[in-house]
């Protein structure tokens, strides 16, 4: 058994957990399972994790020691493809199959289909015109943050091929949903611009990652919460810039 290609194999899966929102706990306790299962000691296998980082050393059953380590710039919560990862990591532990099947098996999972960007529009749609109803908006409002939340959702389609700034791309997003939801009201489509804009932010507001870090924090993962907590509050910063520069170039919200 080449222990250096296993771990490598195990540690693309540890990666695209981490990438789809897993919780860094889920994702260690994965790696080391995994390691154990084709019989490195318990004991002698260690993984740290941190939101961009993976560090893993193992002793393999040779008594040799390995390290590798894997930097992570990508975020892109993904729960289904999480969960094939998560029965594909039990599937490893239960059969112990060799590294050419885990890498096969690895890559039906990433090449599963995405939603079809149509299906995405209406999910962003219906989310942030149902949520500018939900918040006291008229039916107007609601179809006005309907075409917002597809211009966001498509605003950041585009912009993922040029920036991987996450901070970048959604102050651009917010921005150019500020001046569309500005323009709208001008041009007489929809009522309460503040409606509106709460019910766009609902798409951009991360809330998955905040959740994650108040979990890791209660589990003892101290650093990772932290870190995705102050991500989470500069991403809820970098929303309300935006909005608030697109209310300024705009001239104020007409009333």
């Amino acid at each position: 058994m080449n222990y250096s290609r296993l771990l490598q194999a195990i540690l693309d899966i540890a990666e695209e957990m981490l990438v789809c929102g897993a919780e860094v706990s889920r994702v260690e306790d994965s790696i080391e399972r995994m390691c154990e299962a084709y019989g490195c000691e318990y004991m002698r296998i260690n993984a740290f994790i941190i939101t961009s980082n993976i560090q893993v050393t193992l002793e393999d059953p040779d008594g040799e020691i390995i390290t590798q380590i894997r930097r992570i710039l990508r975020s892109d919560v993904d729960f289904d493809k999480l969960d094939y990862l998560n029965d594909l990591s039990r599937y490893i532990c239960a059969n112990k199959p060799p590294v050419e099947e885990i890498r096969k098996r690895f890559d039906e999972v990433m090449a599963r289909r995405h939603y079809p960007q149509w299906v995405l529009g209406l999910g962003s749609a219906l989310a942030a015109g149902s949520f500018a109803v939900f918040f006291g908006g008229t039916l107007t409002d609601g179809a006005a943050a309907a075409v917002t939340g597809i211009a966001i959702m498509l605003m950041l389609n585009f912009l993922s091929k040029f920036e991987r700034n996450q901070l970048a791309k959604t102050f651009i997003t917010s921005f150019m949903a500020g001046v569309l939801v500005l323009f709208m009201i001008r041009m007489g489509f929809g009522n309460n611009a503040d409606k509106i804009m709460i019910g766009s932010i609902m798409l951009l507001i991360p809330g998955i990652a905040m959740t994650n870090s108040v979990r890791d924090m209660l589990i003892g993962d101290i650093v990772t919460g932290m870190l995705r907590l102050t991500n989470s509050l500069l991403l809820a910063a970098a929303i309300a810039c935006g909005f608030a520069l697109s209310i300024m170039v705009m001239g104020g919200v007409a009333i």
